[in-house]
């Protein structure tokens, strides 16, 4: 039996008590809240939003079409540190504040994670759907490493040249 198994079998046994002894294994506490939001963290209101998801919305099936891939659903969040991902059931998410880059920047994150969808990864042969679609894709890069600070720090329209 590998250590992988008993860890799981411990793991599962552990459950079953948790469920059939609830007094004696009480569910742990909701993790508070971390300190306050720093002010270019802060939650995009509706009105910020709706834009956003359109222009993205509207560049992921544009690039979803030209490159020949389907894709779930778009979500788009106000994530902290991520541009975009993908998922394995091909739903795609993009960060709110792309709105605010320049147009070959949002379309280069959206088809880099639309290539997901073939490559599950950053290999070699991932970078090269990347590149068919889009040549120029290490400048665009480029640009989201120098001004994403400023772009996260202000939402849409903060960093646009």
């Amino acid at each position: 039996m590998s250590v992988r198994s008993v860890c799981r079998d411990v793991e599962l046994f552990l459950r079953g008590l948790a469920r059939e002894l609830p007094g004696v294994f009480p569910r742990p506490a909701r993790r508070p809240p971390a300190g306050p939001r720093r002010a270019g963290l802060r939650r995009p209101s509706p009105e910020e939003l709706a834009p956003a998801r359109e222009l993205i919305n509207a560049r992921a099936a544009h690039w979803a079409a030209a490159l020949g891939l389907r894709y779930n659903r778009v979500s788009v969040k106000a994530q902290r540190t991520l541009w975009g991902s993908c998922s394995r059931r091909g739903n795609l998410n993009f960060n709110w504040r792309l709105a605010g880059a320049p147009p070959e920047a949002l379309d280069y994150v959206v088809i880099h994670e639309l290539c997901h969808l073939r490559e599950m990864n950053h290999s070699r042969r991932f970078w090269a759907h990347v590149e068919a679609a889009c040549p120029d894709y290490r400048q665009r890069r480029r640009w989201l490493r120098l001004n994403g600070a400023s772009l996260m720090a202000g939402g849409p329209g903060a960093a646009n040249g």
